[in-house]
């Protein structure tokens, strides 16, 4: 218990003695009294009285505040006049635990995957709450995006989970039209407008362990045929934490990012499509990096998650000028690590150059399907630069894949498809780093479904990465007068002992953290 709860308990034991109503201790309450609906969350939250002890379905123990209008008891007794209820003095933290709880329990079908329930909720609630309700269910399922896509008479509701898209419910138009409209009041969005828009929101949403906190959500919306389709990405507050080692980084993969952020200077890029994780990648390096004695500057497109102790500037990456004057204001600062949001044009791409040669750790994200392919492409955006080699220390290349539910694994024996890709995996990989098993015999991980994973069998997600160490051998290929290809920089960097993608993605495959499924559509993307 904190020093402010137990003085407000305190204060609350002192009010009981004054009033004459007993004083009862909420601090141990774990569950919420269930009063078997005698008593609505609505006319608890009318009356302001939260049930403490229920006997049967004839007396039920009500605790009440200062906040609670103790003239009015007498007519709640009448409305639930078979039962008896009695009194006692709480506090307002105990208060709004046990009906924050109660809420919560509210919910479990559709926390189970129930939701033909949610539908019903949505029915007969306010238009103007459908949202809220909407953005609460998907914060409590770990949606990274909300996709509300008007149709001909309705309003279809998907969330992305573990970066799938899952069909959750639909909207009638009407209620769609007024959360619409209020949501871009909220956002500061133009109603009605013919281009697609960009605003922010914040929401009081309760977590699953029912305690109530502020969330950011960014809002886009775009026109369609039937209306304006909304896009709203959830900024988990978890996530401003990030570690490397929860996000796949294996201790080796760690100790190799240490070595190079290590060092006073130089560029490290991830890459990777868009929502691969390569900005997240970032966020778990700056906080690793992160410390009193570190001047850490981003420059972000838009700032996605306030982060205590960093310099984070909030920069419109399309007006190339503004873009290119504040990073170079950045550098007049001197700060020890600066982070580039993306880097999309030469000019942007010089001046990050530049600054990682000049005693600044450079961090960005770029374009690219691999860490091969990154080089060339960047050597093609800045032509033959002999800055480039002596500049980039790293470059990451990932995706994500879902990793299989903890709580509903089986090992079963590999499909004959699942055989096919072992061999063709096996077949990429040097002899000194080949997993030594036989695929027709080994028993592979996969999710059967249940409630922790709302039946889909897999529970978040996993980095599946390459990364790509700038050796002098590589350095040399990158300044060689003739024509270096994406293909001969992969084929030296993994002589000097890279994991490829494919190879990350198959150990983990064979350590039961993924699926052979999930492997094949990242080599797709």
């Amino acid at each position: 218990m904190s020093d402010a709860r137990a003085v407000e308990e305190l204060k609350t034991q002192a009010e009981a003695t004054k009033s004459g109503i007993p004083y009862a201790d909420t601090t141990d309450i774990v569950e919420a009294a269930d009063t078997g609906g005698v008593l609505s969350l609505a006319q608890l939250r009318e009356y302001q009285v939260a049930p403490l002890q229920v006997s049967g379905n004839h007396a039920i123990e009500l605790g009440i505040t200062a906040q609670t209008d103790r003239t009015r008891l007498p007519q709640l007794q009448q409305a639930v006049a078979h039962t008896q209820l009695t009194f006692k003095t709480i506090s307002r933290s105990g208060f709004n635990y046990i009906l924050n709880h109660i809420y919560y329990r509210q919910f479990q079908p559709e926390r189970d995957g129930d939701f033909k329930a949610f539908g019903n909720k949505l029915k007969i609630a306010a238009p103007k709450d459908a949202f809220g309700l909407i953005a609460q269910l998907a914060f409590w399922l770990g949606a990274s995006d909300i996709h509300i896509e008007p149709q001909t008479d309705s309003a279809r509701v998907r969330f992305r989970l573990d970066g799938v898209l899952h069909p959750i419910t639909e909207v009638a138009t009407d209620a769609y039209k007024i959360f619409l409209s209020d949501l871009q009041t909220r956002a500061e969005i133009k109603w009605g407008s013919d281009e697609p828009q960009t605003g922010r929101i914040s929401y009081d949403l309760m977590d699953n362990h029912a305690e109530i906190g502020r969330v950011d959500m960014r809002i886009e919306t775009i026109p369609s045929f039937h209306g304006e389709e909304i896009v709203v990405r959830i900024f988990n507050a978890e996530t401003r934490n990030l570690h490397l080692e929860e996000m796949g980084f294996s201790p080796p993969q760690v100790q190799r990012i240490d070595e190079v952020t290590a060092h006073p200077n130089g560029m490290m890029l991830t890459v990777g499509p868009t929502g691969s994780g390569k900005t997240s990648t970032l966020y778990a390096i700056i906080n690793r990096l992160n410390n009193p004695e570190t001047k850490i500057i981003t420059l972000e497109d838009p700032v996605e998650y306030d982060i205590a102790g960093i310099s984070q500037v909030p920069v419109k990456s399309d007006d190339k000028e503004l873009f290119i004057e504040k990073l170079r204001a950045v550098l007049r600062e001197d700060p020890n690590v600066i982070m580039i949001g993306e880097i999309r044009d030469v000019d942007t791409a010089k001046t990050a150059l530049q600054a990682a040669l000049t005693g600044h750790l450079l961090l960005s994200t770029f374009h690219a399907t691999n860490a091969s392919t990154a080089i060339s492409r960047m050597l093609d955006m800045i032509g033959s630069n002999p800055l480039f080699p002596s500049a980039i220390r790293m470059i990451i290349a990932q995706r994500l894949a879902r990793r299989i539910c903890d709580n509903c694994a089986k090992e079963i024996p590999a499909t004959a498809e699942e055989q096919a890709f072992l061999k063709r995996a096996l077949a990429t990989i040097t002899p000194d780093r080949q997993p030594k098993i036989n695929p027709q015999t080994v028993k592979l991980k996969k999710g059967e479904g249940c409630k922790e994973c709302h039946g889909l069998g897999y529970k978040g997600r996993i980095a599946i990465v390459e990364m790509m160490a700038i050796t002098p051998d590589i350095e040399k290929l990158m300044t060689a007068p003739d024509r270096t290809t994406a293909q001969d920089i992969e084929s030296l960097a993994v002589k000097n002992g890279m994991a490829t993608l494919l190879e990350d993605g198959l150990n983990k495959v064979l350590a039961g953290i993924t699926t052979v499924e999930e492997i094949i559509q990242l080599e797709a993307s």
